[in-house]
C-alpha cells in the first residue's frame, strides 16, 4: 500500500483511478495535469500517434489522473487501433517531454485505455536493506528486495524456476543471499534443502555454505553427478506422487530441494563436451518435470545469449539486472520486453541489485534486491544453520 497525500492508503493497481478527491490530492493533480497538457498534442505528434481519418485529426485523451509525490499516473484513451506497444516505443521521447526519470506503460482496466506512470524520483535509489526471515518459507512468496512502489517485492519460485542475469557487479550476489536469507526459516526447520553450486571456486556462497546441504565449488564431473542425482530423486518423487496428488508437499522427511547455481555459463558453454551435455540433459529434464515434484532451480549468469543458456526459455521467472547491451534485454526477458519499460541497459552502475523482473505475462517489474553484507550472512548462518551444515563434494 501507498501513502496518499492526504494520509489515506492507496494500493498500487488504483493508481490510475481518479477516486481520491481529497483537496491535496486533487489539487497536486490539477497543478501536475496544467503541466502536461500543454505539451500533449505536440508529443503525440512528434511521436506520431494522431491519426487522421477522412480530414479529421484523432489525438490520444488524458482521461484521468492520479499524483501523489514523486509520480503521476496518467489514464490514457487510445485511438481505435492503437496499441500499449505503441506507445511504448516512445517512452524515452515522453520521459525528456515531461521531465521525468523515466516513463513505464501498463494496460488500462478495459480495452482502448493505456495507463503511463511518470516517475520523477528514484525510490530505489538507496540500498535495500536485509529483510526480515520467514518463519515459515513460502516459496509463494520469497521476500527479495523493493518494488519501486516501496512493496516489498516476493519471488514466485512455486511456480517453477528463476533466472537471473547481469553483468559483472550488476547484484547477482546480492540475490545468491537474499535468497538463502528467505529460505532460511525452511532450511532450519528442514522443510527445505539447498544443494548450491558455485563453479567459480565457491567465493560467492562460502559464506553461507553451513546453510546449504551440499556445496560443490570445484570439478564439473561432481557437479554433473549432483545433477544426475537429483534427477534420479525428482524421478523417484514422481514414481511415489503418481495417482496421489499433482504437487509435493514438503516435509522434513521429504523437503523440497532447490539447485542455486553460480555463474550457469560455467557449466553449460564451457569445458568438457561430454559433460556439458549431461549437465544439459539433467537441467532440461530438472525445468520441465521439477516444479510438481518439489523440485526448482535458480541460476545465475552474466551471459544471456541462447549459445549461453540453451534452456533460458524453461525459466518461468527471469530477473534482468544491469546489461551491456539494449539487444540483450529482450534475449534476456523476452520479446519486446525493453519497449514494455525494462530498460536493463540504462541501469547505472552505482545501483547494483536494481533490475526488472518478468513473471509470466505481466509487464516487467522495476525492483531492487535487497544487499546482505558479510555480518548479516555470518548472523544468518549463526541462527538457521542446520545440524547437517555445508557439505563440500
Amino acid at each position: 500500500m501507498i501513502k496518499c497525500l492526504c494520509g489515506d492508503w492507496v494500493h498500487p493497481r488504483d493508481y490510475h483511478r481518479s477516486w481520491c478527491l481529497c483537496r491535496p490530492c486533487a489539487q497536486l493533480a490539477k497543478f501536475r495535469l496544467d503541466d502536461i497538457e500543454p505539451l500533449w498534442p505536440q508529443l503525440m505528434t512528434a511521436c506520431k500517434l494522431t491519426v487522421r481519418h477522412y480530414g479529421t485529426l484523432y489525438t490520444p485523451r488524458i482521461v484521468g489522473i492520479y499524483s501523489r509525490d514523486g509520480l503521476d499516473v496518467l489514464t490514457i484513451a487510445v485511438v481505435p487501433g492503437q496499441t500499449r506497444a505503441d506507445f511504448a516505443k516512445h517512452i524515452t521521447r515522453m520521459a525528456e517531454t515531461f521531465g521525468v526519470r523515466r516513463v513505464a506503460i501498463r494496460a488500462g482496466l478495459k480495452p482502448g485505455l493505456v495507463v503511463l506512470h511518470l516517475h520523477q524520483g528514484d525510490p530505489l535509489s538507496a540500498v535495500v536493506r536485509p529483510l526480515p526471515v520467514p518463519m515459515v518459507a513460502d516459496l509463494a512468496a520469497l521476500p527479495i528486495g523493493r518494488r519501486e512502489t516501496g512493496q516489498t517485492w516476493h519471488l514466485r519460485l512455486s511456480g517453477g524456476h528463476v533466472l537471473v542475469v547481469g553483468a559483472t557487479d550488476a547484484g547477482k550476489g546480492s540475490f545468491v543471499h537474499s535468497f538463502i536469507r528467505s529460505l532460511a526459516g525452511g532450511i532450519a526447520s528442514g522443510t527445505v534443502r539447498v544443494w548450491g553450486i558455485d563453479p567459480k571456486g565457491g567465493m560467492e556462497m562460502a559464506p553461507a555454505a553451513p546453510l546449504l546441504e551440499r556445496f560443490l565449488c570445484d570439478g564439473a564431473k561432481e557437479m554433473a553427478d549432483t545433477l544426475d542425482e537429483a534427477v534420479d530423486v525428482m524421478d523417484k518423487r514422481t514414481v511415489a506422487l503418481r495417482g496421489r496428488t499433482r504437487k509435493h508437499e514438503a516435509t522434513p522427511d521429504d523437503p523440497t530441494r532447490i539447485l542455486l547455481i553460480d555463474e550457469l555459463a560455467t557449466l553449460t558453454a564451457y569445458g568438457d563436451k561430454n559433460t556439458r551435455e549431461r549437465i544439459k540433459n539433467s537441467l532440461a529434464l530438472l525445468l520441465t518435470k521439477g516444479r510438481a515434484a518439489g523440485m526448482h532451480l535458480a541460476s545465475l549468469v552474466q551471459d544471456g545469449r541462447k549459445e549461453v543458456v540453451p534452456l533460458r526459455n524453461l525459466f518461468t521467472i527471469r530477473v534482468g539486472l544491469r546489461l551491456a547491451e539494449a539487444a540483450e534485454v529482450d534475449m534476456v526477458l523476452g520479446d519486446n520486453a525493453r519497449d514494455r519499460g525494462a530498460l536493463c541497459d540504462l541501469i547505472p552502475v552505482t545501483t547494483p541489485g536494481v533490475g526488472y523482473v518478468l513473471d509470466g505475462n505481466a509487464d516487467p517489474e522495476r525492483i531492487r534486491i535487497s544487499y546482505p553484507n558479510d555480518a548479516d550472512i555470518a548472523a544468518l548462518v549463526a541462527e538457521y544453520a542446520p545440524a547437517y551444515a555445508g557439505k563440500e563434494h
